[in-house]
């Protein structure tokens, strides 16, 4: 995770929330953003802190840094795949993610051709990992990240507003999914029902995927999401034996248009290898911030 700069503010304004949203408290933000660090310690998890730079304001939304993968070979390194973002303010990026991730141990890659926007268009769900396109990452990017990636995969192509694959899919542990069918194309949403089965698709609608009901963070049995979420969802995620656990986020997600999912990237079976130098640790930043 990467909180924002004291003097953060909306620079791309290239989604439907951000479009119209007045000017961001980055200070509030900084707050909400340390809301969300904290309630991951909280629920078993380890928080590696990327310091803020005042020349990029992206960088909060630490899902589209890229995606965690594992050793080619056992004993090897894990690897890290940058993201190749499209938004032209967002492109130097990796020119942060790239020496931080390589300090806490990974082997850092990069993808030469066309636009892929990270962890932002992968999910995982019943040993089968799911590779968007359609909405900022385009299909040449999707097939450059693909050559880095083993296993079950799947391919879906989706369409705005989804600009990532995690606003048409959130995985609820591998029992379920929540799935927007109205942003994923006719081809995409079959193959997803042939490979998991219709009865574990739960549908939410385009106008709740507006109010990030597929963008929550699930962290073990809880889903830590944005305090605009729909309650019908909440029910359906409930029901899944999964808590719902809400934040206030109208900084970083009602004005600038990025959920708890967003602002961060995964890591789930990190091998022991990975530690977190004390320089990047979350207690490091959290008196800061509070102050």
């Amino acid at each position: 995770m990467s909180p924002p700069h004291p003097t953060w503010s909306i620079r791309g304004k290239a989604n439907f929330r951000s479009k119209k949203a007045e000017a961001v408290d980055p200070l509030r933000a900084r707050r909400e953003w340390l809301s969300l660090a904290q309630g991951i310690e909280a629920l078993g998890g380890v928080v590696a802190v990327l310091p803020p730079n005042a020349e990029l304001s992206g960088l909060p939304y630490a899902a589209e840094a890229g995606q965690p993968l594992p050793p080619l070979s056992p004993g090897g390194r894990p690897r890290f795949l940058l993201a190749r973002m499209k938004p032209e303010h967002r492109r130097a990026e990796g020119g942060e993610w790239g020496p931080f991730f390589g300090k806490l141990g990974f082997e850092v890659l990069e993808i030469a051709d066309g636009i892929w926007e990270g962890q932002g268009d992968v999910a995982r769900f019943d040993g089968a990992t799911f590779l968007f396109w359609g909405g900022r990452t385009d299909l040449v990017g999707m097939h450059a990240a693909k050559r880095h990636f083993s296993g079950d995969l799947v391919e879906l192509n989706i369409w705005e507003p989804a600009f990532h694959g995690n606003m048409a899919l959130l995985p609820l542990g591998n029992s379920a999914l929540l799935v927007c069918c109205d942003v994923l194309h006719d081809d995409s949403l079959a193959m997803l029902e042939a490979r998991v089965g219709r009865d574990r698709m739960h549908f939410v609608s385009e106008e709740e995927i507006r109010l990030y009901a597929t963008n929550g963070l699930p962290v073990g049995d809880t889903v830590l999401a944005p305090s605009i979420l729909p309650e019908r969802v909440r029910g359906i995620i409930e029901r899944e034996q999964v808590k719902a656990e809400e934040l206030a986020m109208p900084e970083l997600c009602e004005k600038a248009g990025g959920a708890s999912r967003c602002l961060v990237c995964v890591y789930d079976d990190a091998p022991p290898e990975i530690q977190v130098p004390e320089e990047y640790s979350l207690a490091r930043f959290a008196d800061e911030i509070l102050r």
